[in-house]
């Protein structure tokens, strides 16, 4: 049995407790592309007063394909309605893939695709959805590029009540692709030529006029305004409740940064950012043994977000 079976089997199974509450939605842009938007609804009899946007990472797939926020993430606040947003150029049609640099990656998103543009697109759809639901309540939850992303809307949208970001880096996102090239060369040699050559990348895109350059699965525009993402800066502006979590193994992004990142933040007196890290966890959040530990975290959260909310309808 392949991997890539077992995990139609499990995204299978996750949907079919929502096959009949998932709806779909579109709306345009001002370039005349389309949104492609979700929302999930759980089997209750009352509505919801509390919308939960969950954003992916920086994977080339439809967010419909993530199958952590079916069996876990939905959980840190189940009675939620959730709100699931595709990035620039991208729908349900797309099949799932695990490669970084798959070949049918489709050309609007990697030339559209960046945080900004998701934060424009998730501002778009709030409005609109929003304004229909009347949700007293909104929380924001993103893990990795979605964490960078949630961080983006905390400061963008004034209703959020809560933000939960994970695994999302450090202050500078040069110190995390670093952190995961050191991770994967085989030895030092092959580690200070590859931080080299990333050093002198990084420069060129900092320094270079839009181009039509795709390295990793991501174009020109998602590199430059990542490289240039300021996140002790961008914390700084965030006056509503946020929750930083990362895992103490995390390979993709560099826990020591996050460490500095936080500390800063206290120094600087934000103590509406709190702070939980999961030494034995890494990107995944997955124990030393390969075990999930999604679900136990998701719990933590739950119940922080109970101390924030209070009040707000619950």
């Amino acid at each position: 049995m392949t991997v890539r079976f077992i995990f139609a089997v499990l995204l299978f199974l996750a949907h079919a407790a929502y096959a009949d509450s998932i709806r779909d939605y579109v709306m345009d842009r001002e370039d005349s592309s389309t949104i492609h938007y979700y929302l999930l609804q759980p089997s209750t009899a009352s509505a919801s007063d509390t919308l939960l946007l969950i954003l992916q990472g920086s994977d080339c797939n439809s967010v419909l394909q993530v199958e952590a926020i079916f069996s876990d993430y939905r959980n840190v606040w189940p009675e939620a309605d959730v709100l699931l947003i595709e990035k620039y150029g991208i729908d349900k049609a797309l099949n799932f893939s695990a490669d970084v640099e798959r070949s049918d990656c489709p050309s609007q998103y990697l030339k559209n695709d960046s945080p900004q543009q998701r934060v424009a697109d998730i501002k778009a759809v709030l409005a609109g959805v929003r304004q229909r639901g009347r949700y007293a309540n909104l929380i924001v939850l993103g893990g990795s590029e979605g964490a960078a992303v949630a961080n983006m809307v905390a400061t963008k949208v004034d209703e959020v009540s809560a933000t939960v970001a994970f695994n999302g880096g450090g202050r500078w996102f040069i110190d995390d692709v670093i952190q995961s090239i050191a991770a994967s060369a085989e030895d030092s040699a092959d580690i200070e030529g590859a931080v080299n050559s990333f050093r002198g990348f990084s420069r060129h895109i900092l320094n270079s006029p839009p181009s039509d350059l795709v390295v990793s699965g991501h174009g020109y525009k998602w590199w430059n305004e990542m490289l240039s993402l300021d996140q002790l800066a961008l914390l700084g502006a965030v006056d509503s409740p946020l929750l930083i979590v990362q895992g103490g193994r995390d390979l993709s992004v560099s826990p020591k940064k996050v460490d500095e990142l936080v500390a800063a933040l206290s120094k600087a007196g934000k103590d509406n950012i709190e702070y939980r890290k999961y030494e034995e966890l890494d990107h995944r959040l997955s124990d030393p043994h390969g075990v999930s530990q999604r679900g136990a975290v998701v719990k933590n959260i739950n119940r922080w977000l109970r101390s924030k909310l209070r009040g707000k309808g619950h």
